[in-house]
């Protein structure tokens, strides 16, 4: 198999436009991947997914309520609609390396391996981390297969600069995560 992998020279979310259209062109040529998941937070990656890549099922992957402010959705119900309206879906879920083990670093200075485990994945960059937390999440609740492989777009920030073919696995099965191919991502984070 032939794969190119594209590097941008920075992190930044003026990539999403060539971000999808580089997964795009890499579904459109290996037939039989059918699932995109696209992390989105207040939902205008999201969004441009699921307009960009109709053809296949998109779930946009939101955070969690309560993220940035108690009882508060990042995500903006108005995106949230349209993204439902061009036929994909939005999953709001708990970061797979966050949630409990992020409230022991909060409140009691002590690090966790979930959040280590997400220090490590960030060394190829913050959308790498994010593709292979949304693959978990994705998993957990039960939109996608843990037996085929997905196309997992994320950023840095906001936007898309990252994508990779992940195969999926549930959260309390992390060692069977496979990050099988980057399909694009930044050289500087």
């Amino acid at each position: 198999m032939d794969l190119t992998t594209v590097y941008f020279d920075e992190a930044s979310p003026d990539h999403t436009d060539s971000v999808l259209a580089i997964v795009k062109k890499y579904l459109e040529g290996n037939g039989g991947l059918k699932n995109i998941l696209v992390a989105t937070t207040e939902g205008s990656t999201g969004l441009a997914a699921a307009k960009a890549l109709k053809e296949w099922n998109v779930v946009a992957v939101s955070h969690q309520v309560g993220f940035k402010e108690p009882n508060q959705s990042e995500l903006i119900d108005e995106i949230r609609r349209a993204i439902e309206a061009e036929g994909a879906v939005v999953l709001t879920a708990t970061h797979a390396f966050a949630g409990v083990a992020r409230s022991f670093r909060r409140e009691l200075g002590t690090w966790t391996p979930a959040e280590m485990m997400a220090v490590a994945f960030r060394t190829f960059g913050q959308g790498t981390k994010v593709c292979a937390e949304i693959a978990m999440m994705a998993a957990d609740a039960g939109l996608v297969r843990t037996d085929e492989d997905v196309v997992c777009i994320a950023g840095t920030g906001r936007g898309a600069d990252t994508a990779w073919v992940v195969r999926p696995t549930n959260t309390h099965m992390f060692p069977r995560l496979r990050m099988r191919a980057c399909l694009c991502k930044p050289m500087d984070f």
